[in-house]
């Protein structure tokens, strides 16, 4: 749990670093995760719809 907490603050450091230095850079980034999740909502969506139809096939 610690370790995820230490690596989560090292990220912050270095995306506040980044950000004034290069604001596309985190604009990409930002882009980058939001496609990411969605992408991931859609698939959890679609695995529990298909889920119980696998169960009684």
């Amino acid at each position: 749990m610690t370790s995820l907490h230490h690596i989560a603050q090292a990220l912050d450091f270095i995306e506040v670093r980044k950000i004034p230095a290069e604001p596309t850079g985190a604009v990409k980034i930002f882009q980058f995760h939001r496609k990411t999740n969605i992408l991931h909502s859609v698939f959890t969506l679609k695995s529990r719809i298909q889920g119980p139809d696998r169960a009684h096939s």
